[in-house]
This record gives structure tokens, sequence and C-alpha cells, in this order.
């Protein structure tokens, strides 16, 4: 797939805070800048539509903020770009330039994880008491090799792992809560964002997508509570776009049904109804969970609402 030099600089001048926001970052404002709520080591000048990353000195624009952030290839974040801002994509076969030929072939980055402590005092100790999860549930997913404390902060590293069961994403979630602000998050340098947190179970055709990975975690424990088991497959995207969905599926081909489970705010809303239109367009069988609405996600009504009564969420089909 190739592209016109025109076409290129027109997915240049999409604004870098809305391809952010398309792959799920959430862009917050400093001063006359932009930055990441994810990422604050990080500054967007919409004067000159280029973004500066201080702690390693990269930077550059909107095409590379998605090979950079997002894991995407030169062809794909041109054309995540053009989507964006809804600019009709005609891919021309003809004499076609190339931009910066070394993103055609951009090398991997090496991801190197936190080490691992020896103890995972913090680790049970935040999930329990902050997020209400069962010691059963958090030795389960230990045991996955999905999450662990890390030695040096005592932070909480969550674990992506390919088909073949190769780590490829890695987020950094903090044990710590002070003053009422949330806990440290942001993502291992060099993961991969095409893969989220999740459990396969091939002998299901059911996958059921949330946000964020704790409230994977909450969701698992539900379905134990009051059925015992969950059978179905699990997929936390880290965010609202649905690239970490797009490989799973091909991964996993034998999933006829997906079911979304994500945030009832209004950014998780939408994207709710976006992806349930698209992915029915492709022929899966789509529903969505209806979780009481006064709880902002799952890990919400497993602390404030479920508290270990009988009652399971009930699934409302669109």
């Amino acid at each position: 797939m190739r592209f016109t030099q025109e076409q290129i600089d027109q997915a240049k001048q999409v604004p870098v805070e809305r391809i952010a926001k398309s792959v799920g970052y959430t862009v917050v404002k400093k001063g006359r800048y932009f930055s990441l709520e994810e990422m604050d080591s990080l500054m967007i000048n919409t004067r000159k539509n280029l973004w500066w990353r201080y702690s390693n000195g990269t930077h550059g624009n909107s095409i590379d903020f998605l090979i950079e952030f997002a894991n995407y290839s030169f062809q794909q974040a041109v054309k995540e770009c053009l989507e964006v801002a809804n600019i009709d994509i005609s891919f021309q076969q003809n004499e076609i330039k190339n931009y910066r030929k070394d993103h055609d072939d951009h090398p991997s980055r090496t991801m190197k994880l936190p080490k691992r402590s020896d103890r995972f005092q913090r680790l049970y100790a935040y999930l329990m008491k902050k997020r209400k999860l069962s010691s059963n549930t958090i030795q389960f997913f230990i045991r996955k090799q999905l999450l662990y404390e890390e030695e040096k902060h005592h932070n909480i590293v969550f674990l992506g792992r390919d088909k073949e069961g190769k780590i490829q994403y890695a987020g950094v979630h903090g044990t710590l809560e002070l003053n009422g602000k949330k806990a440290f998050r942001g993502d291992v340098e060099g993961n991969n964002k095409s893969y989220g947190v999740n459990l396969r179970n091939e002998k299901s055709t059911k996958l059921v997508v949330l946000e964020a990975v704790i409230d994977l975690m909450s969701y698992f424990e539900i379905q134990n509570r009051t059925k015992g088991s969950c059978e179905e497959n699990l997929l936390a995207l880290g965010m609202l776009a649905d690239l970490p969905l797009e490989t799973f599926l091909k991964e996993n081909p034998q999933i006829r049904e997906i079911i979304f489970a994500l945030d009832h705010d209004e950014k998780g809303q939408e994207a709710t109804e976006k992806l349930i239109k698209k992915y029915q367009q492709r022929g899966f069988e789509v529903c969505k969970y209806h979780y009481p609405e006064q709880y902002k996600d799952i890990n919400d009504y497993l602390k404030l609402g479920f508290q270990g009564r009988k009652i399971p969420l009930t699934r409302g089909r669109l």
C-alpha cells in the first residue's frame, strides 16, 4: 500500500492531539502546549504541529507519533491520519514518492521490562484493598504470567502476550493513590500497542472486550462469583482504539461473538457504538453488557455495587 506525496503531506498536517486521541491517549492542556496524561514527558506544540518527548529526545509529526507510540507501520500511520481527518483515500499505483524510506522498514524497538520483585506485597494490598479483587483472582493472573510487581517502585506490571505466549505489550500501574490523585499509569517503552492484556480460550467463540486490565480482572471475578467460572476470551484494549481487537481476531479466528463492556463515560459509550457498528458490518454477532449506569466501569461496580451478591451482569443485545 503506497501513498502519493500529496497524501503524505496531508497526513502530516493532521493535528497531533487528534491523532493521540484516536489511539486512546488522554490529551491534557499544559500552559501553551498539550501533553498526555499517560506520558507527561511528551509535549505537543499545536502551532508547529510537532511533538517532543523530553525523556528520550524523540520528536516528530503526526505520522511519527503513530509509528513511535502505537507501533504502526508507515503505511498504517498515513492511512490512520487521513481517516481521522476524513480525507478520501485513493491509493495510486503509478509514480509514487516515498516519505523517509527508513520508515517503511521501521525496526522494532526492544522492550526492556522492569525488574521483578521477589515479593508482591504492594500488588496484593492495592488490588485487594483498593480494587476489591480476591486473592484467588490475583493468584490466577500471576500464575498465567499476566502481571507482577516490579522491584524499584513497586508498581504493577501488566503483560499482554501473543498467541505463542510471547510478551508484546507491558503497561505499568502504580500502587499508591495520594491526595485523591489516581495511581500512576504508563506503558513500558518499546511495547507493541497492537496487543492488549488478554485471556485466551481456544474452545470459546465469545470474546469480551474491556478498556482497562483491572476491569478485565473485575469481570473475571464477577463471572467466577456468579457462575463459578469464566470461560469466554477476555481482552483489555488499554485505550479506546481497536487495534488490539483487530490483532486478537486475526490470531483467534474461532471468535464469532464480541461482547463490549467499555466504561460508562461519554467517550466509552461513543466508542462502544462505533465498534458495534463496525463489527456487525463485518459479520460478527455483537452485543454489550448493561451493568448499572451509576458505576463508571466494571471495577466500580465490583467495588461499590456488587459486593459479593449473586447478581450477574445482564447482557442486552442491540
